[in-house]
């Protein structure tokens, strides 16, 4: 029969075993049907269409094509589209598109040349190409504009394997695609509480996001934005040592206490023979 001493340390034991291997998913898995989601007949999930509106600082790649080359290179000096594509294929973003692109300056307007300064703050980016072309027209019967935002940056921060800034060259970007780029969570962060930090024209705005919601799909903060900033936070568990998350410390302590069982078990084995 084993003695009260014993029970003592095994149940500790057993209880610390249990807890490894108990927990949750819940807390770990993205996209779960919590019973909140929006679908239609077809079992389609509609997404919030994404509009965003230009912000001062925000930088414009503007593309002008007319039949008269001269005129071109006066009007857009950089170059037009040859030399977007060339930027795309290698790479570039930052600094070439700051000095290339229309600026939003502090007063919401770009200084496109010869038409002068032209609103575009608060526009998407629809109406501000609207905007431009209702200028144009007073110099052109024939032309061609494109005008896309010209760098789609965010940075990803916290508890992610990649944190840093990211830039896409794409009209719009899901808060998964953003995370994937920053190298996907750590294993111990807070999936139900992402922080989004927003721009806005009078400030910034905090948002949380659940990931492990399927209904973010229906939110519209399912897209991020340009100079969004996604904060990740870890788990209120603290590390155990060094370890990296508290899974990995109960990966590692688990057998450690499996083989002090098995001794403790033996030992007691011998001793009642």
């Amino acid at each position: 029969m084993i003695k009260k001493q014993y029970l003592t340390i095994l149940l500790p034991l057993f209880l610390l075993l249990f807890l490894a291997s108990c927990v949750s998913n819940k807390k770990f898995i993205y996209l779960q049907d919590k019973g909140n989601v929006k679908t239609d007949s077809n079992g389609v999930m509609p997404v919030v269409p994404y509009a965003y509106k230009l912000q001062k600082g925000d930088i414009l790649y503007i593309s002008l094509t007319t039949d008269d080359e001269r005129l071109n290179k006066i009007f857009v000096p950089s170059g037009g589209a040859g030399n977007m594509q060339m930027m795309q294929g290698q790479g570039v973003s930052g600094g070439m598109l700051y000095f290339i692109g229309f600026t939003v300056d502090a007063n919401g307007d770009i200084e496109f040349p010869y038409l002068g300064k032209i609103k575009v703050a608060d526009l998407e980016i629809g109406n501000a190409k609207l905007a431009i072309e209702t200028q144009l027209k007073k110099y052109f019967k024939t032309f061609f504009i494109q005008v896309k935002v010209a760098e789609f940056k965010f940075s990803v921060l916290g508890f992610v394997n990649r944190p840093g800034q990211y830039f896409f060259q794409q009209n719009k970007v899901s808060i998964f695609e953003a995370i994937s780029q920053a190298g996907e969570l750590q294993a111990m962060s807070k999936k139900m509480e992402i922080q989004l930090y927003r721009q806005y024209p009078d400030g910034i705005k905090l948002h949380t996001i659940d990931l492990t919601d399927r209904s973010i799909i229906n939110s519209p903060l399912y897209y991020i934005q340009p100079n969004d900033l996604v904060y990740i936070v870890p788990l209120r568990a603290r590390n155990l040592g060094d370890m990296s998350s508290l899974q990995t410390s109960f990966g590692v302590v688990a057998p450690l206490l499996g083989t002090l069982l098995l001794v403790l078990n033996t030992y007691i084995l011998v001793r009642n023979l």
